[in-house]
């Protein structure tokens, strides 16, 4: 018997030619670095605690709104808490220290003619009434104030006149009602509520 004859190897395919550059896959790119968080919304978040009356927390986002820019708006709202706990003595100095941002500011002025009508400093909070509304002759709260003022005075002519002219600006007024008509009325029990001075607020931006 013959012996086998060898084989050849078979030929081995020859390897791909390299790839053109622009094939090459790109190069891994560099991770976007991630979004910081948005920064609070220190005033929205303010009024919402001062409207439940979590007014530590309220003053807390306050105080980070004045260590950022000082604010007569803010300083009127911290006075509005200092006057919901009593502390009168606080509430004079924030209204004094807004209308010292903005001697044109009708709110402050009529708040702190609150404030010292709460102190029994009758003269002062007249003077701030007025001053109010020497600014905004229309702006029925230092009205409907001022005629409280002027009853508790002894002046009730004073204060009907007042108090009319407060629903002759805003019909719909139902403490300037109600106050004409304890008015007309001198026999009927005053409420403490709905007779007592109010702040003008400002919570919406």
């Amino acid at each position: 018997m013959p012996p086998p004859q060898l084989r050849a190897a078979p030929p081995r395919p020859a390897p791909p030619p390299p790839a053109p550059a622009d094939a090459l896959p790109p190069p891994t790119a560099a991770r976007a670095p991630s979004p910081q968080p948005a920064a609070p919304n220190h005033f929205a978040l303010a009024v919402y605690n001062q409207r439940l009356g979590h007014y530590g927390d309220a003053l807390s986002h306050y105080n980070a709104l004045l260590a950022q820019n000082d604010s007569a708006e803010v300083h009127n709202n911290v006075g509005l808490i200092d006057i919901e706990m009593g502390r009168l003595d606080d509430a004079l100095r924030e209204y004094q220290r807004a209308i010292a941002m903005d001697p044109k500011y009708v709110k402050a002025h009529n708040n702190l003619g609150v404030a010292y009508m709460r102190l029994n400093r009758v003269a002062d909070a007249s003077a701030e009434f007025r001053v109010a509304l020497s600014i905004d002759d229309r702006n029925v709260e230092s009205i409907v104030n001022l005629a409280l003022l002027q009853k508790s005075s002894g002046r009730p002519t004073e204060a009907r006149d007042l108090l009319r002219r407060a629903i002759r600006i805003d019909p719909s007024s139902a403490g300037s009602h109600y106050n004409l008509a304890v008015l007309a009325d001198a026999r009927s029990p005053v409420s403490s509520a709905s007779s007592s001075p109010r702040c003008a607020r400002d919570l919406l931006r």
